[in-house]
């Protein structure tokens, strides 16, 4: 990957010809966008600060005041595991059933015995399930004999995850569980790691209430390598951000493929209408349903009511992901529903305000709506000056977001214990394709869809008012974006629309006379409101006046004479000194 860093940065270097003149000439912009670099470039060393904080100086505390706890008041009395799995492999059901009862064989000090309810989408997944329960109850060693074997509820939920979910929270709820236990709510392709809930169930314990709680994460990929590796590097990047939102004893998400809830919370009829029943209010399209993002919904619920929320790192859980088909259109489509699921919800949260949500989690969720502009600047950027002719600049900036992200990787390579070269332009990618698709469903929210779980979409658009309403929301985005785009250039420069406003404007024009009398008074004129160079203004007045047809008052002068209305005639096209018609001074160029 070095050598191919080094080889890249040659080529780059042969590109721009003349390193010392980017470095000296470019400045400009890198002063431009030196702001929005150190507020960006230091929002994520602040992320990364607060992580190690958390994982390294906080969390190793928190777990030995949560195992103290258990030794004072005895461990989590009572468990049950909600699961939803539709049509899912055999191969994936049995994988995950097992380290299920794995677990819950492990327990000790429960004052009831486990309950385990799957709400699963066909005959096929209840008939997989019984058997690795028949299977499971027979070969494990239980730590508590009396305890063993779990109750098994198996019921039928095809109709979604919401409905599914709802259905097992009612079955859950009629058995009346303890306030002091837990419900862990998994998906069914979702694989505990080996004393995962050992590690989890203890910080239900601490003196102060904790609400739920979710683990890190890891992937396992039946598909092309780019796309695993690309797995990893998401888990990577969620890990830090969980870790630094969990320092302020909340999340952003409590994330659907396995969370733990206290039992009090679970049961709630509330928290369970909002797992079933959670809709959004959108200016343009309405009211509207959710499809996904049910770990949306009930991390919603919690952070309304002031619920403590953590992440628990050292407990990990490894989510299958079966590619089928395109695996271009399989990413697009998660980070669609990903990014879509967060700005549907964001609204309502930024809403709660910093004193109920805490005032980093808040400003977290305000600036994931931020950043899906400010990571569109450095492409913007780099397009613009292809376009208008700065190789340098474009080529400068990509060397930069290059070694940027070598840097920006190492954070996938600590969560994981190895660098991959796909790290790098995999980040760059996704990073500017996640931000157009941000800015895509933010102006249509209403469109949603969920490959893995049957292929469901969810158009609340579609009705008598759905061709105004879309174009109308197509008409905003691409306005919104062309707009974003013109100011950017003209931030930069590499739109010179202000610079040379005065040449369309007609403002300040000296009058027709005055350039007949003083023939310098027009180029004094355009050099106060252009671009000159420095050896050209300096100069005397004859010789910038001298240079005839081939200088700058026959060129650059008579070309924004013609714009501004003054006949050519008006320009002097020869006046020589004593000494005959002085050269250009040097270091003279044209400017572009």
């Amino acid at each position: 990957m070095s050598t191919i860093l080094v080889g890249l940065s040659a080529f780059l270097v042969l590109v721009i010809n003349d390193v010392g003149g980017l470095a000296w000439q470019r400045l400009q912009i890198l002063f431009i966008l030196g702001g929005l670099a150190s507020w960006r470039w230091g929002w994520w060393f602040l992320q990364c600060s607060r992580a190690v904080c958390y994982r390294y100086f906080v969390y190793p505390p928190l777990r030995r005041a949560a195992e103290a706890a258990v030794r004072a008041h005895g461990p989590v009395p009572e468990i049950t595991v909600l699961a939803t799995t539709y049509h899912e492999k055999p191969w994936i059901t049995w994988a995950v059933f097992e380290a299920v009862f794995r677990e819950l064989s492990t327990l000790e000090g429960l004052s009831r015995r486990p309950k385990v309810v799957v709400v699963g989408g066909c005959d096929e997944d209840d008939t997989t399930v019984r058997q690795i329960y028949d299977a499971s109850c027979a070969e494990l060693m239980p730590a508590s004999p009396t305890m063993w074997p779990p109750e098994l509820v198996l019921l039928r939920g095809d109709q979604g995850k919401r409905r599914a979910l709802a259905d097992g929270l009612r079955e859950i709820a009629r058995g009346n569980p303890g306030r002091d236990g837990v419900v862990v709510l998994m998906d069914g392709d979702s694989i505990p790691s080996h004393g995962m809930l050992p590690k989890v169930l203890p910080l239900f314990r601490l003196p102060q209430t904790v609400g739920a709680v979710t683990t890190n994460e890891d992937g396992y990929v039946d598909g092309p390598a780019w796309f695993a590796e690309w797995i990893s590097m998401r888990f990577g990047q969620r890990h830090r951000m969980m870790c630094s939102v969990s320092l302020s004893g909340k999340l952003l998400c409590l994330t659907g493929r396995l969370s733990v809830f206290r039992a009090s919370v679970a049961t709630d009829e509330d928290f369970r209408a909002q797992i079933e029943n959670d809709a959004i209010d959108h200016w343009l399209w309405g009211r509207f349903d959710m499809l996904s993002g049910d770990d949306k919904s009930t991390w919603y619920w919690l952070a309304a009511r002031g619920y403590r929320m953590l992440y628990v790192p050292d407990a990990l859980v490894t989510t299958i992901e079966v590619v089928s088909g395109s695996a271009l259109q399989r990413a697009y489509a998660n980070l669609k529903r990903w990014s879509g699921n967060t700005l549907r919800n964001s609204a309502r949260v930024i809403a709660l305000g910093p004193r109920r949500l805490g005032l980093f989690a808040w400003w977290c969720t305000i600036d994931q709506r931020l950043g899906s502009w400010s990571a569109l600047v450095g492409p913007t950027v780099m397009l613009m000056a292809l376009c208008t002719g700065w190789y340098d600049i474009a080529a400068g900036y990509l060397l930069w977001a290059l070694v940027s992200r070598l840097g920006l990787a190492a954070i996938a390579w600590r969560h994981g214990r190895r660098f991959s070269a796909y790290y790098i332009p995999l980040q760059m990618v996704a990073e500017w394709a996640n931000a157009l698709i941000k800015i895509w469903v933010s102006f249509h929210p209403a469109k949603q869809s969920w490959l893995n779980r049957g292929g469901r979409t969810l158009d609340a658009a579609r009705g008598s008012a759905f061709r105004g309403r879309q174009t109308f929301a197509n008409y905003l985005c691409f306005f919104s974006l062309g707009a974003f785009g013109l100011a950017v250039g003209c931030y930069c420069g590499l739109l010179p629309l202000y610079r040379e406003a005065p040449l369309y404007l007609r403002i300040g024009l000296p009058s027709v006379d005055q350039a007949v009398l003083d023939p310098g008074e027009l180029l004094r004129w355009i050099s106060a409101r252009t671009v000159l160079p420095d050896a050209l203004r300096e100069a005397p007045l004859h010789a910038r006046s001298s240079w005839g047809g081939g200088g700058p008052v026959g060129t650059e002068a008579g070309r924004y004479a013609g714009l501004l209305g003054y006949r050519p005639v008006l320009v002097p096209r020869v006046m020589s000194s004593p000494t005959g018609p002085s050269p250009p001074p040097s270091g003279f160029r044209r400017a572009r």
